[in-house]
């Protein structure tokens, strides 16, 4: 008897489980729909450049310095695309260092 009542409780719970798996899966294929949808992504961008104008318009005047540089003199881009990502990770983690404190 006692094994019964224990046999139904984990026939339950191995349901429940079951069914939560479920949802999961289909809560996660919904949002890797969303993520691949460009509408997605313009609104993000949009969103992104209207919170944040003074970053953006540094983003895009860098973005345009490399790409001219990288037209006119493409061996030159990419050595100054190196120095550029040093200097990045650099900054990256003194801004680390800093931020733990």
């Amino acid at each position: 008897m006692f094994a019964q009542v224990e046999l139904e409780h984990l026939r339950l719970q191995k349901d429940r489980l079951v069914r939560q798996s479920d949802a999961n899966r289909l809560a996660l294929t919904a949002e890797l729909q969303r993520l691949r949808s460009p509408e997605y992504w313009k609104l993000n961008a949009g969103q992104v450049v209207r919170q944040h104008p003074l970053l953006t318009a540094v983003l895009g005047v860098g973005v345009g310095i490399i790409a001219i540089k990288a037209l006119r003199q493409p061996g030159a881009a990419i050595g100054w695309l190196g120095r550029l990502s040093g200097a990045g990770s650099t900054l990256l983690a003194l801004w680390n260092l800093v931020g733990r404190k």
